[in-house]
């Protein structure tokens, strides 16, 4: 699509443009020049109103396409029995509920459809001053009764100079509008950015959080999975005998003295077997909790 151009005085009229000239050559010349001065700037919101208004459609359009299957995917996913396709449904609609929200902001913060309606208003007013300008022309020149003068030429002059007047300030009206309009717009876009930039900033704060948290608990469960280690003291009423000892199901192992260890004991509860070489032999039995890189310790005296 060609770029339209802004409106603009490229080029003054003459200083002298109407001096020395007969009605019946300076009256064309103004007529002429207001209204090509009037045609140039409808012709100007013309152009405009149809870019908007194509964009404002497709938006609008593609948005209500959205809303109407964002809002029907999960009223089908009941009719599905599978979780997984039902999450899927209720996932998509969600998506494109969200999806159709940004392109309707998309149309508020750019301005379309609100251009096109103030764009509409702005040029239909300016053609209803220039169709009221060309009767109040016409009806100027069909009641003079006798011949034009440079008096006609000035009214008629001052009439063509208040159309103008009217066409700047509606353009002008309309040009303050957009100003806040679009001042309105980035302060929107911002807040919005802001908003958005504060929620990632909270999120990934849960997220470091939830990453540290694991870590520790990663951390502590490789530290609780550490094994540790028994020792036992015997203390005999006699002589030392030799004992046989096992931890939980393991085989007994003979031992010979006052103090003894196991090493590489995983954490937990364990019981501990300690049987005297006597005779009669005596048994005895402990449970031993065991923490992780931690020596258990347990005095164990016999009667023999």
């Amino acid at each position: 699509m060609a770029t339209i151009p802004d409106i603009s005085t490229a080029k003054l009229l003459a200083w002298n443009e109407y001096k020395d000239k007969t009605p019946d050559q300076a009256l064309p010349l103004i007529y002429a020049n207001i209204e090509k001065k009037s045609k140039g700037m409808c012709s100007w919101y013309w152009l405009s109103i149809r870019a908007k208004r194509n964009t404002s459609l497709a938006i609008r359009g593609v948005a209500f396409i959205l809303l109407v299957f964002g809002t029907t995917f999960p009223i089908l996913s009941a009719l599905f029995g599978s979780a997984a396709t039902k999450l899927v449904l209720t996932q998509v609609g969600a998506a494109l509920l969200i999806i159709a929200t940004l392109f309707v902001l998309a149309d508020r913060v750019f301005g379309w459809s609100s251009g096109w309606m103030r764009y509409i208003a702005t040029v239909t007013t300016m053609e209803n001053l220039t169709r009221a300008f060309e009767l109040e022309w016409a009806n100027y020149i069909v009641s003079k009764i006798t011949a034009l003068d440079a008096v006609d030429v000035k009214a008629l002059f001052e009439l063509a100079k208040t159309l103008e007047a009217e066409l700047t300030k509606l353009q002008a009206e309309e040009t303050t509008k957009w100003i806040t309009e679009f001042n309105t717009s980035i302060a929107l876009l911002e807040s919005m950015i802001k908003s958005q930039r504060e929620e990632t900033d909270k999120r990934l704060d849960a997220i470091r959080t939830n990453l540290t948290t694991q870590a520790a608990q990663a951390q502590a469960s490789q530290k609780a999975a550490l094994p540790g280690a028994i020792e036992v003291s015997f203390v005999f009423k006699a002589e030392l005998k030799k004992v046989k000892i096992a931890i939980d199901l393991n085989e007994p192992v003979e031992f010979f003295g006052h103090s003894w260890s196991e090493l590489n004991v995983s954490p937990g509860k364990h019981k501990l077997s300690v049987e005297v070489m006597s005779n009669p032999p005596e048994m005895i039995t402990k449970v031993i909790d065991v923490q992780a890189e931690t020596t258990a310790r347990t005095t164990i005296s016999f009667e023999t």
